[in-house]
Parts: structure tokens; sequence; C-alpha cells
């Protein structure tokens, strides 16, 4: 497929996408993001009041610290679940280092906190998961090198030399060549990032219901000339894209920019090039780009006003993830809870300011005067102890003025009374209501019962985003670091440095659950029921149960989720795990056992001695038998052999004589 056919392809999807064009979904959020700032409706009346209630403001900041705390709040955000047990000791592992990757290197909490407002305020919250390759460069200089520290400089592939000095320097082996190098180190470095994205950069296909299985994704960013480079973009293909002029991004963004600045036209000019801001739209799409007439997903970048392709690969996932608060069935975007409150907060700033101008008129009421029998300079001065002059009697007569007080703040209450069936979110969580308080004959239990109804739909919320982005996302970390984590490294872990080698895992396949152990509302409830757990362990133990129903492992346990929902990050520096722990030492050895022990060991070393000594005596009287058995035996030798000779002799000499005769 060619690049002109590929630009007409996205250039199509990116018209028909949800979110390209101005239209219901971006209007309802930047409706939201104006709501939330208490921005005034455009409906005011000078010398009215014109005060805005802030309910949509109060219920996401409210709902924030509830959900923060039930994924950061313990060690772990995430656990990994082995297949099997032989790879328990992999998964603690991956455990380990997605959780690390995602708090140490990359800023987690604040990750969490922009992607849950951006939900809560603007339907969908969204983060991109990606491994980046960036250079880093940095000038140093060198002073007093000898040949071969310079030669190492020259051979290094980071290393470009911008200039040197070379000093011949007198010696009493002949002259030697000293340097002085200005030197220029670029390194590669290569991590695993996930960043928040702006709702309004995204965008999708119609038909899409989630982001792994949409036709058709884009991310459109901006991105400076040198920030295209460092991103590996040949320099000659960077310089002929054309500079992004246009002072419109899109109404979403200039409504957040005008929070921050009234003109921001000027973001995107520049008078240096390098920095001269290139407009780069990602498209995650699945095409026949090879004409089989198989749809393959590819990550395909355009530049320049949707006229160059920068990139064109194929990939095995789109890296995004996505929470919603409110998901709607078989739909990619689902509802903000700032959709459930702002007709309220329209309603109630509404009542608010009827209210004030109610209140304004009873304290400031209108008069009714005889035309010509009063002087209105002296009506109109209002102050304490101030004459009105009149002709006569009657002449200035008070306006009466309905009063709407009551009714204003009846309305109040039944609005804010909406407010929390719609939310879930009441007065006891935003703060101490005082009614409960004052109420002597609200018990405890009633109380509870209350927190625990009011945290419903934060718990549904939170169970959602564990559910959806957040395990999607730290999956997807764990495949990033397995594809690209080419070698070891060392990283600390509760004071420990410990080596992780993502290489052992490439092959292993594991469950993701998301770790929520924490509730909001209820931490005194769960501590009490721990503490009553601990206590029905110490009386296992005493009733002899120890390494039947109870170990030092299942109290360590149970401690533990103590410390942690005592607000702790860890039980570490309270008590030790029996699993880490190093063995106990011996236990004493009493004197007098001691003592009877060295007695039998000498006891034994003697008999042994006396053993000895008897098999060496018996091994001398041994040798000394075979010694006289040997004398003998060679003593009869001896008498065999001359009885032969003499015989032999005998023979001998009578052969002699009968051959002499």
């Amino acid at each position: 497929m060619r690049d002109s056919e590929i630009l007409a392809l996205l250039g199509q999807e990116l018209d028909n996408s949800l979110g390209w064009l101005e239209g219901k979904i971006p209007q309802e959020r930047r409706t939201a993001y104006k709501y939330y700032l208490g921005e005034p409706y455009g409906n005011e009346i000078e010398g009215r009041s014109q005060v805005v209630s802030q309910d949509v403001l109060e219920v996401i900041e409210s709902i924030l610290p509830s959900l923060l705390r039930i994924f950061t709040a313990g060690e772990q955000i995430v656990r990994f679940e082995p297949k099997g047990p032989e790879d328990q000791t992999i998964a603690e592992q991956c455990t380990d280092y997605v959780n690390y990757i995602f708090m140490k290197d990359n800023p987690g909490f604040l990750i969490l906190y922009t992607m849950f407002k951006d939900a809560l305020m603007q339907k969908n919250g969204f983060v991109k998961h990606y491994y980046s390759e960036e250079i880093e460069e940095k000038e140093e200089e060198y002073k007093g090198l000898i040949e071969t520290e310079f030669q190492s400089l020259l051979i290094d592939d980071e290393v470009d030399v911008l200039n040197h000095d070379v000093i011949e320097n007198q010696t009493d082996v002949g002259v030697e060549l000293i340097y002085d190098v200005k030197i220029k180190r670029k390194k590669k470095i290569g991590k695993i990032k996930v960043v928040p994205v702006p709702p309004e950069e995204i965008y999708v296909s119609r038909r899409a219901t989630n982001i792994q299985d949409a036709q058709f994704i884009a991310h459109r960013v901006f991105k400076t000339r040198t920030e295209l480079m460092n991103m590996g973009f040949s320099k000659k293909v960077v310089n002929k894209l054309p500079t992004y002029t246009n002072t419109f991004y899109n109404q979403e963004h200039t409504t957040r920019e005008l929070y921050e600045t009234s003109d921001p036209s000027m973001e995107f000019q520049s008078i240096d090039k390098s920095t001269d801001w290139i407009e780069m739209i990602e498209c995650y799409t699945r095409i026949d780009y090879h004409k089989t007439g198989y749809a393959e997903l590819r990550k395909i970048t355009m530049a320049g006003n949707k006229a160059y392709v920068l990139e064109n690969e194929a990939i095995d996932h789109i890296p995004f993830s996505m929470v919603t608060p409110i998901p709607m069935p078989h739909l990619f975007f689902g509802m903000s809870v700032a959709d459930l409150v702002m007709d309220l907060q329209l309603i109630k700033s509404t009542i608010l300011r009827q209210t004030m101008d109610n209140m304004y008129l009873q304290n400031n009421a209108r008069n009714v005067v005889v035309d010509g029998q009063v002087n209105l300079d002296d009506l109109i001065s209002s102050r304490p102890g101030g004459i009105v002059r009149v002709k006569g009697p009657g002449a200035v007569q008070p306006l009466a003025t309905p009063s709407f007080l009551n009714e204003g703040l009846s309305m109040l209450e039944k609005i804010d009374q909406l407010r929390e069936s719609r939310t879930g979110i009441s007065r006891t969580q935003m703060g101490a209501d005082p009614d409960i308080i004052q109420k002597s004959h609200t018990t405890a239990t009633s109380v509870n019962a209350l927190m625990n109804a009011a945290t419903q739909r934060i718990e549904l919320i939170a169970r959602i985003f564990a559910e959806t982005g957040v395990k999607d996302m730290f999956r997807s970390i764990l495949q990033l670091i397995t594809k690209y984590q080419d070698k070891p490294r060392m990283i600390r872990l509760r004071n420990e440095f410990v080596e992780m080698n993502p290489m052992d895992w490439a092959n292993k396949e594991m469950d993701v659950t998301i770790e929520v152990g924490l509730g909001t509302g209820n931490t005194d409830q769960r501590v009490a029921l721990l503490s009553q757990i601990l206590g029905v362990q110490k009386e296992l133990i005493k009733a002899g149960a120890m390494g039947r129903l109870v170990d030092e492992q299942k109290i360590y346990n149970t401690l533990e989720k103590l410390v942690i929902n005592a607000g702790f990050k860890s039980a570490e520096p309270f008590f030790l795990n029996p699993q880490t722990a190093p063995p106990p030492p011996p236990p004493p050895v009493d004197p007098v056992l001691q003592t009877a022990r060295e007695e039998i060991a000498m006891d034994q070393q003697k008999a042994m001695a006396n053993i000895q000594v008897k098999r060496e005596e018996m091994m001398n009287e041994l040798k000394m038998k075979e010694m006289e058995i040997m004398a003998r035996l060679k003593i009869e030798a001896e008498k065999i052999d001359s009885e032969e000779l003499r015989k032999a002799a005998e023979i001998e000499t009578a052969k002699i004589k009968a051959g002499s005769k």
C-alpha cells in the first residue's frame, strides 16, 4: 500500500472519528470543565447576584482522596499470580518490578490522580504506556589526558570530539603529548514511560466499544523538531515538515488554556526553528497493508498537516489504557460524575442567586415616595442616624418585599439530597455533619451503616477502574518489560538491592490481580476485625493449636494487614517476616549437662585411645610371629637345598668313579 493511499485512508478515518470535529462528547466535556471551575453561565444580570455553586468541584474532590487511597495505601498496587507452582518466584519478581517501574521510574501517584480526575470530570481518563529511547547530550571537558586516554575517547561510540589542543611535555624518556579535549557525549537512554493523555487528544472510530478492539484510534500531539530528532527521526525528514502555525488547536484545549492565560493563540509561535511545533498524529488502525485480504494492526504516524508518513510498523497492541466511572454498555465513552451533577449545580446556583437577591431587597428595601414631598438626596444617602427631610407625614412608605429565605434554604437542602442520591457522596464524607454530631441518639452502629452506604458508589467506581484501565495498564507494562529490557537491572526493594532479569519471564503467563484491599470510611472496622482475629489466634496458641490451626506465618499475616490498615506502607519496621527472617540461635545449654557431655566425650576419647593401643600391640605381636615363621621356613628351605646338593654331588662322584674304571 502506497503512502498516498495510507494518508487518504487515515484522513477518512479521522474525519469520521469521535472527537475530531466538534460534537456532543467534546461539547459536554468543555461544559463539565467550566462547571468544575465555577465559571459564569452567561445569563448573569448586572446589579443582581452572580454567585455560582461549585457542586461539580466538591463532588469530584471528595471522591478523589478515597479513590487514590484505595489504590495507593498498600505497598503494591497490583499483584501477578502464577499459572503454576513452578512460577511462584517469577510472579513475585514481576509484582515487585512492575510496581517499582510505575511508582519509582514514573510518577505513579500523579498518573493515577490525573487519570482518575479526567474520568470523573470528562467521562474518560486515558494513559499512554510505551518504551522510549531518547538521546541525552552532554558537553564535557577533559584536561591533561595522555595518549591512551585520548584514544579511548576517540573509539567511544557515544563521544563526538568538538575540539582539542595538543601540548608537548618534555620528560626524561622523551616528548609526551598531553591533550585538552572538549567533547559531546550522546547517550541513548531507554525506559518505560507512562503518561496521562488529555481526552481531547484521543480520537476513536464511532463503532468502538473499547481500546484494544477498536478499528481506529489516533493520538494527536505536538512535538518540537528537536524532540522528533531525539525520538529517532532523521534530521533531513524533520526539517522538511511544515511548522504548525494555526492558532487554534480545538475548543476543549482552548477552554483549558484559558484557565492560565487570556490569549492561548501565542502557544505555537516560535522564532527558533529547532523549537518549532510540528503536528503529529499517531494512528493505530487495522488495515490490509499487504493486500492479502486480512487486516493487521499497525501504527502509522502522520505529520505536517497529514501530508507525510513518518512511521509505519506492525504492532501487537494499542498502547493506551482507559477508565470511566460509569460505563455505558456497548459504548466507548461513559458518563462522568460531572454529568450527574451539572444540572443540579445550575439549579442550585439559580436558587442561590434568587435567595441572595431576596436578602438584598430585605436588607435594602425600596420605598414609596410622594413626589415632591421628600428630599431625595437624604433618602438615597443611607447612613446610621441619618435624617430624611419630608414636607408631610406619610411621604415615605417602605415597599414590602415577600421573604423567600426559608423557601430558598429548603430548596437548597433538597438539591443537596438529590446530589447525594445521585453521586453517593454525602456530607459525612465531605466533612463532619453537625446534624449527626448533635443528635445524641445516633449510635456508632447507625453512623457506620450510613458511611457504608455512602461509600458503595466510590467502591464501585474503584472496582470498575481496577478491572478495566488499571489492570490493562499494568499488564502492558509487564509486556513492555519482557519485550525491550534485554539485560538485568539492579533495583532497591525493601532496603535491599535485588537483581531483576526480565529475560527469564518472557515465556511465562500470569494472571493480574489488582490489590484493592482498602475501602473508604471503614478502616476502623477493618482494624477492629483484624484485632479480633489476632485475639482468636492467641487463644488457639494457648489451647495448643500451634502448628495445626495457626503458625508464625499466619500471625505475621494478621499483623501485616493490621499495620497496613493503620496507614503504614509496610510491616517491616515493626515485625519480622518468618519467611525471610534468619534462623533463630540455638538455645543456651545447661552447665551440668554440658559438663556431663564433656566427661562422656573424654571417656570416649580415652576408650578409643586404649583400643588403638591394644590394636597396635596385637599388630606388633602378629608381625613378630609372622617374622618367626618366615625365619623357620627359610632355615627349612636352606636345609632342603643342602641335602639336594649333597645327593647331587654323590651322584656325580659315583659317575666319575665309574668312568675311571
